[in-house]
């Protein structure tokens, strides 16, 4: 019985793509157990929903040479603008609190001068504290805001007794910004600069 070449080709070419689907079946399968017997060894090495934390990111050394993981880097940037927003907090709080202190004093004393009982002369001094505290008001408003234009983010003023505290938020005053608040506050609420306190935060 004879071949023909081209027949024997034909057989060898079948075998071998046969060999070769066996081959890779095998090797997928191998290849599932084995991915999942690594599977069931991780996970008896560690459970399921457990956060691992990683720190991919190198660490850096800041100006004096000390070397800080970027953990300490986020602490400390937290840390930072927790302060900055309890300053902006200072402002806004003190601020209400001022506020609301006039508003109760002049409610006060707008009663004394509005009701019948109040003897003439307790109206007229009565009267007389709602003009000064309403003065009092204002040279603050403005004060504030002209100190605001001299490029501070926030400043509150607090008058009490004859002497005025001033506090701007600055990291740092100059004797040239001091002298300009000086001025500005001598100048609108009529205090002498020697009862002005500036300070900064």
């Amino acid at each position: 019985m004879k071949f023909n070449k081209e027949k024997i080709k034909q057989i060898v070419l079948s075998v071998i793509a046969f060999s070769l689907i066996i081959v890779g079946y095998l090797n997928y399968d191998y290849n599932q157990n084995r991915s999942l017997e690594v599977s069931v060894e991780s996970r008896n090495e560690v459970n399921l929903g457990d956060v691992q934390l990683v720190n991919s990111e190198p660490e850096k050394i800041v100006p004096n040479g000390v070397i800080v993981s970027n953990n300490e880097l986020e602490k400390e940037k937290v840390k930072e603008e927790i302060q900055k927003e309890d300053i902006d907090n200072y402002f806004e709080e003190t601020r209400i609190q001022r506020d609301r202190m006039y508003s109760e004093m002049l409610e006060t004393y707008q009663k004394l001068v509005d009701s019948v009982e109040t003897p003439n002369d307790q109206k007229s001094i009565a009267a007389q504290e709602i003009s000064n505290i309403t003065s009092i008001k204002n040279g603050i408003m403005i004060s504030e805001n002209l100190i605001k234009n001299k490029g501070f983010d926030n400043v509150i003023i607090l008058v009490n007794n004859g002497k005025v505290s001033v506090v701007v938020k600055s990291e740092k005053l100059a004797s040239e910004q001091i002298s300009q608040i000086q001025n500005i506050v001598q100048r609108e609420l009529n205090i002498e600069i020697s009862n002005i306190s500036i300070s900064n935060k």
